[in-house]
């Protein structure tokens, strides 16, 4: 009997120790998205207008958006080309 009980302890630590690899990864990348999208979203709400000025406030939030949730964004604050 305890022989029994030790085998099916280890099977059990062993599917323990393989849960977080059987894990599905599409959880946490849909996590990503699903916050990039909140921070654009947010971010055309709170600046409408598409002029120059307007692209690059907006751009600049949802930067500091996506940082804000330790999401990864470009570095430094968005420029405009003027030709």
């Amino acid at each position: 009997m305890s022989r029994l009980c030790m085998i099916l302890g280890g099977l059990a630590l062993a599917l323990l120790a393989l849960a977080p690899a059987l894990a599905d990864p599409r959880s946490e990348s849909e996590a990503v998205w699903s916050v990039a999208d909140r921070c654009a979203r947010e971010a055309a709400r709170l600046f409408p207008d598409f002029t120059p000025q307007g692209n690059i406030a907006r751009e600049n939030y949802r930067r500091a958006c996506l940082r804000a949730n330790n999401d990864p964004a470009p570095n430094g604050s968005a420029t405009t080309t003027i030709r």
